[in-house]
């Protein structure tokens, strides 16, 4: 990948036990039984000024009698208006490797723990992305102690939830064979759990990334109401986040689903209070879900912050959710 080698096979898993947090170190690695998920998003900008989102995501998502292991990589220009991405499965771990300081995919994504921070590779046909993050604030347990419910009851229905903020990245984005120096922000998660796949259990997502240098995570379940979330600030001091409303103030119609493409955010008693999401770009779709770059305005108008969701489908319709669809038309390993 890009000059880097395939690392020796390798797949270190801990059990999972949501009443038994471990350390954030041991829960970086693979859980049996276990749905995970290494995930980072960020914000650069090129020498001229141009913007661009990126998204790495690796997964072990138990389906049924399967367990498929997938790579998911992104890229959205905003100056062409152009999403570029690749979403790759296998149904066996041969292209995994879990190590304490490394996960890889094939050749598609890889993320390395160096001293001072993450290296981040991503490939495909049309664009390679070779980024450091540093490790900003260092990471933080999100909502109870690390603790997230899915959208319902019960230690089955649970997921650990960590998360790196406010990373300064820099390095290196190749679009269609030309390279060009990116600076920007990055903000890396690991996250698994239990959890059922269903309707109850799907997610909208918001990372807050306030120009102030301070961060929310938000986790709404459109399904049941439930919602969680964490508020980091600038000194690095963490809170859980749950007296929030954040309610949709637009849709779209895209593949046969009814999505949110505008929130209103009202947070009493911190901050503005009271702020407007809205997507930079809309109908980026990667194959079945969104993940979107947006801006945070607060009631003057004014651009206070970037803000990432993840939107899973058929939550706004009376359609049966199916997760299998993320398995159809995709590259198989």
């Amino acid at each position: 990948m890009n000059g880097t080698k395939k690392e020796i096979n390798m797949v270190k898993t801990v059990n999972y036990d949501i009443n038994n947090l471990k350390t954030k170190e041991e829960e970086w690695l693979l859980h049996k039984k276990s749905k995970d998920w290494w995930y980072c998003t960020g914000y650069l900008e090129d020498q001229e000024g141009k913007k661009y989102s990126y998204q790495f995501t690796i997964l072990q998502i138990p389906y049924g009698i399967v367990t498929p292991i997938m790579a998911m990589v992104a890229v959205t220009d905003f100056d062409s208006e152009i999403h570029y991405y690749r979403q790759r499965v296998n149904l066996s771990k041969k292209e995994l490797t879990v190590t304490d300081n490394l996960v890889q995919h094939g050749d598609t994504a890889w993320c390395k723990k160096e001293k001072d921070g993450f290296h981040i590779k991503t490939q495909h046909t049309k664009f390679n992305l070779d980024v450091f993050c540093d490790y900003g604030k260092g990471a933080f347990w999100h909502c109870d102690n690390g603790r997230l419910q899915m959208g319902a009851d019960g230690d089955k229905e649970t997921t650990y939830y960590y998360s790196w903020t406010n990373m300064q990245t820099k390095g290196t984005l190749t679009l269609n064979g030309k390279t060009v120096a990116v600076t920007g922000k990055s903000w890396f998660d690991k996250q698994g759990g239990s959890y059922t796949l269903c309707k109850q259990s799907s997610w909208e997502w918001f990372s807050l990334r306030f120009y102030d240098d301070e961060e929310m995570m938000l986790f709404k379940f459109p399904t049941t109401g439930d919602h969680d979330g964490t508020y980091i600030t600038k000194d690095s001091k963490r809170m859980r986040l749950n007296n929030y409303t954040i309610t949709t103030s637009d849709f779209i119609e895209c593949e046969g689903s009814k999505w949110s493409a505008g929130w209103e955010l009202k947070l009493p008693g911190l901050k503005e209070e009271h702020y407007y999401i809205k997507p930079y770009m809309q109908g980026a779709i990667n194959l079945a879900y969104f993940e979107e770059l947006c801006g945070i305005y607060n009631d003057k108008g004014e651009e206070v912050g970037m803000c990432f969701t993840e939107l899973l489908p058929h939550l706004y319709d009376n359609n049966k959710q199916d997760h299998s669809m993320l398995l159809k038309n995709i590259e198989r390993g």
